[in-house]
């Protein structure tokens, strides 16, 4: 491409990807897209092909397409390999082009801060927030770790249990506040998402007893208080995740739909009373001291 830069390397470099890191990413983001991608992510030879914008046929294959769009939400694959200047790194906004619907509230800004009460990013699903902020960026030096909802799919099936061992062996702290699998909450919000009974049930069991054995379990006896379990039996309304006093993503729980296809808002902390942070921080230890640790 006259050795000018595309959009999808200018891309990569400001997330600072390695390979291997757009490979992870790769695979993270096939599970919501579709599992028969997983390890289908290009070979070093073709990812520096793909860089340099040195296409055959102007784009890659069609499934790499579907891929490429969905790890970079609001760019559609011509833009990807179209050349890199500043009006090509603005996000596409047209309302039938997938990918976050931004709410980038600028930090430093007191009329944006005020208005957004800070909420930093907002998503129609879970998919793009995966695909724009991995979970293991916000979670990389956390100390204190809170979340509560019904099965916590975001923490147990998408975050490594060796990191959350290594988080825990460096002195992070873990709260991790289930839905009661026998509870009538649990069967209301079966019954709102269209499951028979015991399905959702199920998989929270499973999801416990995944982190139990392969997080607690494994954990030296002196570290184990700093992981800490516990299920509630009040009705459920919203997915939160607090990450130290000063990150946070929420999403509601909205009928007939699943956690993965809910809005995902992204939060952090401005102030030290008022916004969002504080709302949900009052909402997590106010359904934490009625749970019954486990």
């Amino acid at each position: 491409m006259d050795g000018q830069e595309i959009a999808l390397k200018a891309l990569i470099r400001q997330r600072h990807m390695s390979y291997e890191a757009f490979c992870r990413e790769w695979d993270r983001v096939s599970k919501n897209i579709d599992d028969a991608m997983k390890g289908r992510y290009p070979g070093h030879a073709q990812y520096y092909r793909w860089l340099r914008g040195d296409l055959a046929n102007k784009r890659p294959y069609p499934d790499a397409c579907r891929m490429l769009e969905a790890i970079f939400p609001g760019w559609s694959v011509d833009r990807l390999f179209s050349p890199y200047n500043d009006e090509a790194m603005r996000p596409a906004q047209s309302s039938g082009q997938a990918g976050t619907q931004g709410l980038e509230a600028r930090t430093g800004d007191s009329v944006n801060a005020a208005k957004f009460a800070d909420l930093a990013a907002a998503y129609v699903g879970r998919a793009e927030f995966m695909s724009e902020t991995p979970l293991f960026e916000l979670l990389e030096s956390a100390t204190l770790v809170r979340a509560s909802g019904v099965s916590l799919n975001l923490l147990t099936q998408h975050y490594p249990d060796a990191h959350i061992r290594r988080l825990v062996a460096s002195g992070a702290q873990f709260k991790l506040m289930f839905l009661n699998p026998d509870s009538e909450a649990m069967r209301l919000r079966e019954k709102e998402e269209a499951y028979p009974p015991g399905f959702l049930g199920g998989l929270t069991e499973m999801n416990m007893k995944i982190v139990r054995e392969r997080v607690h379990d494994q954990l030296e006896a002196g570290m184990r208080d700093r992981f800490v379990m516990a299920v509630s039996d009040d009705i459920v309304r919203f997915n939160i995740i607090l990450i130290d006093d000063r990150f946070g993503v929420f999403q509601p729980y909205l009928p007939q739909a699943r956690g993965v296809d809910s809005p995902t808002f992204v939060m952090e902390k401005k102030s030290p009373g008022g916004g969002f942070f504080h709302v949900f921080d009052q909402v997590f230890t106010s359904l934490w001291n009625r749970a019954r640790i486990i």
